[in-house]
């Protein structure tokens, strides 16, 4: 399977309503799976979200089935709507 880079796993994410599946490593070392997930925005201006995601190196999201909110660390992400992330290109 083809890989993704991670720039364009970050865009994706930054898409206005976009909707998508991740694979992760939690800090302890165990993998999770969230489905259906969007980036969470706390205002109107999407350059400044984007600008504090790179700083903070996380992700903000929100599962919409049940509106569970959770963070992921960037570098810890390994698949993006079942394919694999590149993080070195």
């Amino acid at each position: 399977m083809s890989k993704i880079n991670l720039s364009a796993v970050l865009s994706e994410v930054n898409r206005p309503n976009a909707v998508f599946n991740l694979t992760y490593r939690k800090e302890n070392g165990e993998c999770g799976e969230k489905k259906g997930c969007i980036l969470r925005r706390s205002g109107d201006n999407a350059l400044n979200e984007r600008k504090k995601m790179n700083r903070s190196g996380k992700l903000k999201l929100l599962r919409k089935s049940d509106g569970h909110q959770f963070e992921v660390f960037i570098d810890f992400l390994l698949t993006f709507n079942g394919q694999p992330i590149n993080h070195f290109n």
